[in-house]
């Protein structure tokens, strides 16, 4: 899938390419990172950021940005069957992921006809609950799902955002 470079205030969103694969792997390999995403393994090598590049390029995981800042590769954000990033853990707390996640949000309300995207995150991960609830995204209940990276299933919350709820906040 095609996408688009987008600009917001501090940010670049492009395409993954195969240059990136080394900063991807030294973050997704750092633990603080892959614990709370439920594809991630860990140790996560360079034969998973290929494996990566080649979903990314056969359409299998929706619109992927990589998350650009000052030149340097900081993140993904992805919107698929749910909203999904990870970050660099430098970067947290700097409300880069809301800035680059809206971006994200807006471009797919703005191009597909969808009416409530999705997102989740597991239960402690205070940061990523914070971008979406920044992002107007409400609780719609629990769930477990198996973690990949802690090779257990850990609980999480489900989370959506629905078409009229991201119209008013962007145009109310």
């Amino acid at each position: 899938m095609t996408v688009p470079t987008l600009r917001t205030t501090r940010l670049i969103l492009r395409a993954l390419n195969e240059g990136d694969l080394d900063d991807v792997v030294r973050y997704c390999s750092d633990y603080q990172v892959s614990r709370w995403l439920v594809p991630v393994a860990h140790p996560y090598t360079r034969a998973d950021a290929e494996e990566f590049l080649a979903m990314d390029r056969a359409g299998e995981i929706g619109r992927l940005w990589m998350i650009i800042r000052d030149g340097a590769l900081i993140g993904a954000v992805s919107t698929g069957k749910e909203l999904g990033y990870w970050l660099a853990p430098q970067a947290w707390g700097q409300g880069v992921m809301t800035e680059a996640a809206a971006a994200a949000v807006d471009h797919t309300f703005e191009n597909d006809d969808l009416s409530v995207m999705r997102s989740s995150h597991f239960v402690g991960n205070h940061g990523s609950r914070r971008v979406l609830e920044k992002l107007g995204f409400v609780d719609v209940g629990g769930h477990v799902h198996f973690s990949n990276a802690r090779q257990a299933n850990v609980p999480g919350r489900s989370m959506e955002l629905s078409r009229d709820s991201w119209a008013a906040r962007n145009h109310g």
